[in-house]
């Protein structure tokens, strides 16, 4: 995802070595969230906003190896209580050159970064991500990812990408999972195919997507074998208008006792977006969202 750069610094290094920039980015979001599955003293409406800043800071060496590293503010609050506070990720650290990135602490994660995951995510807040079929009612989203307020897995990672083709290897010694995907992209279309072997059987995945755009519709599938609960999912976009674009998913999970769903669309403000969706959960419950969020 592209971001508008809030502001950078430039520190002209010793010897002749490259200059180094530092970089701020980030997003918020803002508005109401309900859930039809809450009861007794529990609100099913709620306000929800979120705040995320990225600092990221990068030098490159006269032979053309760029050293980086990350750190992530993020603060997040839902429902009708007290506000909690902000926190500080561990950092992701590495370097990157001919197409090839190694990074160490606070890795990324290769399933989190496979393509076509999250097709067909719906709402302001993504609605729980069972859109992914990857998350089960029974495995839950068990794979490593970038932690943007703590520390994350802590483990290696190295990716590759040249000619459409992409690829990325990940392993925590902390959560004890090795994951891999296998990616090929055109302008229109793309596969991928993922594996993921863990030091409990509930971690093991297989995971296959693909999709393809055709003017202005898409469409995108996704099937998953989580340690034996199978889960697959159809999802289709339209974009309506000059700005506004239209999203359903629907899936079906082996752990669920009801069919999943849900709709949503996003449309330009000029500068921010308004956002909102319903999903239909593992128990036939209802979650919906509706907001604005913006980039800087």
């Amino acid at each position: 995802m592209k971001n508008v750069l809030l502001a950078s610094s430039a520190l002209i290094l010793t010897a002749g070595a490259a200059a180094a920039d530092i970089t701020f980015s980030g997003s918020a979001r803002f508005g109401a969230i309900y859930d039809s599955s809450l009861t007794g003293s529990d609100d099913k409406l709620g306000i929800h906003n979120r705040f995320t800043l990225n600092i990221d800071a990068a030098t490159e060496t006269d032979s053309g190896i760029e050293f980086f590293a990350r750190v992530r503010i993020r603060g997040e609050n839902e429902g009708n209580g007290a506000t909690s506070s902000s926190g500080v990720s561990a950092p992701r650290v590495g370097l990157r050159a001919n197409g090839v990135e190694f990074a160490v602490g606070n890795i990324e994660g290769a399933i989190e970064e496979m393509p076509g995951l999250y097709d067909g995510e719906v709402g302001l807040t993504a609605l729980g991500d069972l859109n992914a079929v990857g998350k089960t009612a029974r495995t839950d989203d068990n794979w490593d990812s970038f932690s943007s307020a703590g520390g994350g897995a802590n483990g290696a990672e190295v990716k590759y990408s040249a000619n459409g083709f992409s690829t990325h290897l990940s392993h925590s010694p902390v959560s004890g999972r090795t994951a891999l995907f296998a990616a090929y992209e055109q302008s229109n279309w793309f596969v991928s195919g993922g594996v993921q072997s863990g030091e409990v059987a509930i971690d093991d995945k297989v995971i296959v997507t693909a999709g393809a755009t055709f003017g202005n519709y898409g469409i995108g599938a996704g099937y998953a074998d989580n340690d034996g609960t199978s889960k697959w999912r159809l999802s289709g976009t339209a974009q309506v208008g000059s700005d506004t674009m239209l999203t359903a998913f629907v899936a079906e999970d082996d752990s669920a006792t009801e069919t999943l769903w849900g709709v949503g669309f996003n449309h330009g403000l000029g500068g921010a977006r308004l956002v909102g969706g319903v999903v239909s959960d593992e128990n036939g419950e209802n979650q919906a969202d509706l907001g604005v969020r913006f980039k800087f």
